[in-house]
């Protein structure tokens, strides 16, 4: 086969070559896209992007580039589990040895991944001249890289010391390493307290890196909790600090546009960016015909479904909420209690409303432990005269009543049904969406309201209480003040805070 020589600067030679021998993988304007994104400079970035349009190969390449084009680079990569992750490095092989076959094919497997092998005519000049007479233009064009698939050292390791290295997605396994670039592929798969627990592990590993990033790369997933979405939820916010992608229909999109085959297939063009060019039309329209159409939506949409597991409280009423001043609590206030599951961590709070109808909640204590809690509880009782404090009457909570109503004088308890909590509940988000509640501006509350969603109780369609949006969040603060004011609306009058009925 002979060569063709071509004048570069006549482009429309260039141009039919180029149609003559197109690439077997053209690039996609997508793929351009979140090239360009991950590039921003952000510390973290939310890959977002419908199956079947090249989303985890567009990061990957990006990420090969930089290992190959920058000494000594750092890559940790984790899928949604170990299995998932060494099949996805094993696929990755099968591709690089295709368009780079290996320097060792030659070599039976076991002398094989041991680095750069020197001709032959290298070995000889080296044996009769020495490293000064060794030409270099006799060194032929290498690989660059080798793949280790083993259970230890995992992943790609480059001539220049850049490395790619494949870990479980395991806090433990990225312990000791140190990355430049730290990437979870399909975080939608991950258990949200594993994730949790995962990244608490990975970003320490880039304190040390400047222009260290974090990728977290998926597609919708069944509920809006952990890791992934809580980085595509802060992207779309405008997070400063949150760089991606985001390829999704619009949250309002109507159900009815989804069970419509046409009209699905009009939504999913205008987002979806594979459709036409790494998919066709028809393959999506046998999908469509035979997913359900919920799953399809969260696949070729991204569109997460609205669940429990959603934020229970908008952040831009909560901010508006804040109380320009702090006027002087009233003579009587109510109090309400709580203790995070397992007795780590337990808070009190006061609420009232004033003349105006208007509520007012604030934080008196948040500690660890329920220790303290007995006698600060009797010293608000005894300081505000004739208050109660609100509390569920369950695990933690009924133990540290009980604890309560053995000092004198004993502190004025009130305990809540799950029912009344949740009426509190409504409640609290019907005075925040009406302007009638104030705060001020508290740490603690503030990060309960941030990680607080919605709780269906389990056998009572409807009726529902905050939970943590992920396993393992403290909204200890929340719940206080929640049982607060329902303590003060169900037994204090709004005009001179005349108690109403009995106190256990």
């Amino acid at each position: 086969m002979g060569y063709e020589l071509v004048d570069l600067d006549d482009q429309g030679e260039i141009e039919r070559l180029a149609a003559m021998h197109p690439p077997r993988y053209p690039l996609q304007p997508q793929q351009l896209l979140i090239a360009d994104a991950l590039s921003a400079g952000h510390d973290g970035n939310a890959v977002e992007v419908p199956r079947r349009a090249s989303k985890t190969t567009s990061i990957f390449c990006w990420l090969l580039g930089r290992c190959a084009s920058r000494p000594g680079y750092q890559v940790t990569f984790s899928a949604q589990s170990g299995v998932k992750g060494s099949q996805r490095l094993r696929e990755w092989k099968t591709r690089l040895d295709k368009v780079t076959p290996p320097d060792d094919l030659d070599l039976p497997p076991w002398l094989r991944n041991h680095g750069p092998r020197q001709t032959k005519a290298q070995e000889r000049s080296l044996a009769l001249f020495g490293d000064d007479l060794v030409g270099r233009r006799q060194e032929p064009a290498r690989r660059g890289f080798k793949i280790m698939l083993g259970e230890v050292a995992k992943g790609i390791y480059f001539d220049n010391g850049a490395t790619l290295i494949v870990l479980k997605p395991d806090a433990e396994a990225y312990r000791g390493e140190a990355a430049d670039a730290s990437w979870i592929d399909e975080g939608q798969e991950i258990d949200p307290e594993a994730g949790a627990n995962l990244l608490a592990g990975i970003l320490p590993l880039q304190d040390t890196k400047p222009g260290a990033l974090l990728i977290v790369s998926g597609t919708a997933g069944d509920v809006r909790v952990g890791p992934f979405w809580d980085y595509v939820e802060r992207l779309r916010a405008g997070d400063p600090d949150v760089g991606g992608v985001d390829f999704a229909a619009a949250e309002d999109t109507p159900w009815e546009i989804i069970e419509d085959e046409e009209a699905a297939m009009a939504l999913l063009a205008s987002v979806h960016p594979g459709v036409g060019t790494l998919t066709t039309d028809e393959k999506m329209r046998k999908n469509w015909r035979g997913m359900d159409k919920p799953k399809w939506a969260r696949e070729y949409l991204s569109m997460w479904p609205e669940t429990f597991g959603v934020r229970a409280i908008p952040l831009e009423q909560w901010a508006s909420a804040v109380a320009s001043r702090r006027p002087p609590k009233p003579a009587r206030v109510a109090f309400g209690m709580a203790i995070k599951p397992g007795g780590g961590v337990a808070a009190y709070a006061a609420a009232w409303r004033n003349a105006k109808g208007i509520a007012y909640v604030e934080i008196i204590e948040h500690r660890q432990g329920t220790q303290w809690m007995p006698e600060r509880g009797q010293e608000l009782t005894s300081t505000y005269r004739g208050s109660t404090i609100g509390y569920d009457d369950i695990s933690e909570g009924k133990a540290t009543a009980t604890e309560m109503l053995t000092l004198q004088p004993r502190p004025r308890l009130r305990v809540q049904t799950y029912r009344e909590i949740a009426a509190g509940c409504v409640q609290f988000l019907r005075d925040l969406d009406r302007g009638t509640i104030r705060h001020f501006d508290d740490v603690g509350l503030n990060a309960a309201v941030q990680r607080a969603a919605k709780r269906e109780v389990r056998g009572d369609s409807g009726v529902w209480l905050w939970t943590p949006a992920e396993a393992g969040d403290d909204i200890t603060c929340l719940d206080a003040a929640t049982r607060a004011l329902r303590n003060w609306d169900q037994h204090f009058s709004a005009g001179g805070g005349r108690i109403k009925g009995s106190v256990s």
